[in-house]
């Protein structure tokens, strides 16, 4: 075998080689740039469900629009990735949706917490909320001062869930009479927040709390004692009523025997 036929296979070899090790390259590009979409997308269904399912009294306002921006910032990537017209559309419903949103004076409406399986939820959605904020201060898309921020918040949202069902439970029972339940149902609200009743946040809650539940005390006591009035007359009445009745027996005795 020749010199010039050795080099040629050499060469139709290590071209092989090269286009082989090309293709895998490629196919490793394809993979990964699948996985980077999936993951894209998946991070789209999480930051929409923060949006839409965490209730608005746990959601301030200054979160809900970083919310929105990450969720923007994400849709940014997918069209870098994978430029679509579906994709650019729905971006930009998003971003009319967030101008309306900051630019809004009305103050969403809050959520009633009427249930313990809503409680379980809204408290996975904390946590899950909370990966993703350490998620995204280590991409960078969120500096440490403001996680610590909503960190606390988080924090603060897992006991207020508590006393906001037991606030539920204790209007619905007073709205129905049932005021010595509601009492009970308002002291419960107040030991939820006991673990955190030092903080700013608790504190405007537990006055509130606290001012609802005199209210109530106080209408019990003066109910209290009207009832112990009412039947105090009603006795004195009925004595009134023995006494007369005894006269009334007695005088008719008495001329009876006189006649007789």
């Amino acid at each position: 075998m020749t010199a010039v036929t050795i080099t040629v296979l050499l060469f139709v070899i290590g071209g092989f080689i090269a286009f082989a090790i090309f293709l895998q390259l490629k196919e490793q590009a394809r993979l990964e740039k699948l996985r980077k979409v999936a993951m894209l997308n998946n991070q789209l269904r999480q930051v929409r469900r923060y949006l839409d399912e965490m209730p608005p009294q746990y959601q301030p306002k200054d979160m809900r629009l970083w919310l929105f921006s990450r969720m923007i910032a994400i849709y940014d990537q997918l069209l870098e990735l994978q430029p679509d017209a579906t994709l650019t559309r729905r971006r930009g419903h998003l971003a009319e949706e967030m101008s309306e949103f900051q630019a809004s004076k009305q103050k969403r409406r809050a959520k009633p917490i009427n249930d313990e399986l809503l409680i379980l939820e809204v408290k996975r959605l904390f946590e899950s909320f909370k990966s993703f904020l350490v998620l995204s201060q280590k991409e960078k898309f969120i500096n440490s001062d403001v996680v610590h921020r909503y960190g606390k918040l988080l924090n603060f949202y897992h006991y207020k869930v508590n006393a906001d069902y037991h606030s539920y439970l204790a209007r619905k029972a007073f709205l129905s009479g049932q005021m010595e339940t509601a009492v009970d149902m308002y002291k419960e609200a107040l030991s939820q927040l006991a673990p955190i009743k030092e903080s700013l946040e608790a504190q405007p809650i537990i006055l509130k709390i606290k001012d609802l539940l005199q209210e109530i005390e106080e209408d019990l006591a003066l109910q209290k004692a009207e009832e112990e009035m009412s039947k105090g007359m009603e006795s004195e009445g009925e004595e009134e009523l023995d006494d007369e009745w005894n006269k009334f027996i007695e005088d008719s005795t008495f001329q009876t025997k006189k006649r007789f």
